[in-house]
């Protein structure tokens, strides 16, 4: 295989696993066929099996390719204060997913109907969420220590309520089809509410500007 082959076998195989994951994460398993499959990556059929072998080997390559991107960037956090620490864990959050919709609505989906997803997946999954969960948790306990937080934050708590709230925006954006104004307001109103709750504060607040 030449260098130009070679290249066009890689460009033919990312196009046919992000036809499937697409397809995957909008019709479930069992209702997307390799036939669609091929129509719609403007492939044969025979040339998914070549790549992939099976149906099942595709799904599972599709999963944990979803997967890939999935990071918590705990540098970016250097040098803010505790409040603006917390404003940029969110703003990730919601980056992440308006700029990955087709790959978290997939392993939504995944998740939502129970189809048998590779051990590998979940444990990515759930390393990903304690990373997460970890950094707020962290970010909100140093807060208290130096006083920028109230002594009665719970930092488990408060961070697992920020996560839930978050999940839950996530759902929002899918049900409304994607829509980055919605979802956007949403992440804004709850940095909002966020920083009210930490800090016992009625007033503005300085969480709600991305930095």
């Amino acid at each position: 295989m030449t260098d130009q082959q070679s290249v066009e076998s890689h460009e033919t195989r990312e196009k046919i696993l992000a036809t499937a994951s697409r397809l995957f994460s909008e019709q479930g398993y069992d209702s997307t066929s390799l036939s669609q499959v091929a129509r719609e990556a403007r492939v044969s059929k025979a040339l998914i099996f070549w790549h992939f072998d099976s149906k099942e080997k595709l799904y599972h390559i599709a999963v944990r390719k979803t997967l890939e991107p999935y990071f918590i960037d705990v540098a970016a956090l250097a040098g803010l204060d505790e409040p603006a620490q917390v404003a940029r864990l969110i703003d990730q959050f919601y980056d992440f997913v308006h700029d990955n919709v087709y790959s978290v609505r997939f392993f939504l989906s995944l998740t939502v109907q129970s189809e048998g997803q590779p051990d590998e997946v979940l444990s990515r999954v759930n390393e990903l969420y304690r990373v997460f969960r970890n950094s707020l948790v962290s970010v909100i306990d140093r807060g208290r220590a130096r006083g920028v937080f109230p002594p009665s934050i719970d930092p488990p708590r408060d961070a697992a309520l920020i996560m839930a709230s978050l999940a839950g925006i996530l759902v929002q954006q899918f049900v409304n089809d994607g829509s980055t104004p919605v979802a956007k307001d949403l992440i804004e109103h709850l940095k909002i509410t966020v920083f009210q709750r930490l800090t016992g504060s009625a007033a503005g607040s300085p969480l709600a500007g991305r930095p």
